[in-house]
């Protein structure tokens, strides 16, 4: 299959399963990001739970100008579920049968291979199975795309930008893992674009803060109406008298969650350049902290008009998000 055909294949697999065997190492994975791997016989593929677990896996990924998956899927039978298959990235192993005697989901991280997240479901026959996917939508969904978040997080510390990660630092007195693929496109005193272009588009991440005014400071209103004041100010576009903001008439997503102990709100929807035609989607997190009475923001954006493929592009800047960290304030560390 066009999916599998990579190079020295045959001594992959050899050597995973030698060494693996006999040593405990396990090779790094294998794939492009986003790219799944579902193990399930023809006649489980064809049935209700197998198509539920499908549908699933091809869910839309929201706030993207064109529909795409959240990941794209390849399935295959048991029969061909070889050594070096067992390497790819993300994987779901479907076993139904009457003689399974634990029927479950599990979850595995680095089964057969670094780093790798890996679903098993089994059941005795396809009702369970529709069943055991309908309970465990939203946890299958969140532990594949936290795992394809973590490689990149993973992938950042090994290419720092010490002069950006400096630069962050001495203006929000944060630490964000700021990889070298960014440059320093402007920075102010309280805000930077941080940018990195390619024959595809561009994609990159505005940093900015605003005083916290009260529980109102993380309505939706209120951080779009944020969002929009400071790009106009700071991001012109290409023509006389343009300028970067958000699409309006495109929904934004609104989520509040908590990352490294912050409390988090999350907004994603579509970017536009007023008075000319370019745009694209953007993920924003807004950081609340409390100990400092502020909201820093990380504004992530792509711009990528002749490819539809924008979410993983769009996972990257939320992977770079996920490192933020508050420093220790003065006021707090001369308390102690």
């Amino acid at each position: 299959m066009r999916y599998y055909k990579y190079l020295l294949i045959g001594l992959v697999a050899l050597s995973f399963a030698c060494k693996n065997k006999d040593t405990g190492y396990k090779p790094n994975v294998g794939g492009k990001a986003g790219e799944m791997l579902v193990i399930m016989d023809d006649k489980i593929k064809k049935s209700p739970g197998g198509i539920e677990l499908q549908d699933l896996l091809r869910e839309t990924y929201l706030g993207l100008p064109q529909e795409e998956p959240h990941f794209k899927m390849s399935v295959a039978p048991h029969r061909t579920f070889s050594s070096f298959m067992k390497t790819i990235r993300n994987i779901v192993v479907v076993t139904v049968n009457a003689n399974v005697k634990d029927e479950a989901v599990k979850y595995y991280k680095d089964r057969w291979a670094r780093p790798q997240a890996v679903v098993t479901i089994s059941a005795k026959d396809t009702a369970m199975l529709r069943q055991l996917v309908e309970e465990h939508q939203l946890r299958m969904l969140s532990f594949f795309n936290k795992a394809e978040r973590e490689r990149y997080i993973s992938t950042y510390k090994k290419n720092l930008s010490d002069e950006l990660i400096k630069r962050v630092d001495s203006t929000f007195n944060i630490r964000l893992s700021v990889p070298n693929n960014l440059n320093n496109k402007k920075s102010t005193s309280s805000f930077i674009w941080m940018n990195e272009s390619a024959h595809w588009g561009f994609l990159g991440m505005f940093v900015y803060e605003f005083p916290y005014v009260g529980e109102g400071t993380f309505s939706k209103e209120y951080l779009l109406n944020k969002r929009d004041s400071i790009l106009h100010k700071n991001v012109p576009g290409p023509s006389e008298g343009s300028f970067m903001t958000t699409e309006h008439h495109f929904p934004v997503i609104y989520k509040q969650t908590t990352i490294n102990d912050n409390e988090v709100v999350e907004l994603r929807g579509l970017w536009k350049v007023q008075n000319d035609m370019m745009g694209g989607p953007f993920i924003l997190q807004a950081h609340y902290d409390k100990a400092n009475n502020r909201v820093v923001v990380t504004d992530g954006f792509v711009y990528s008009p002749e490819r539809p493929d924008k979410r993983d592009k769009i996972r990257q800047m939320e992977a770079l998000m996920y490192t933020l960290k508050f420093k220790q304030s003065h006021a707090a560390s001369t308390q102690q």
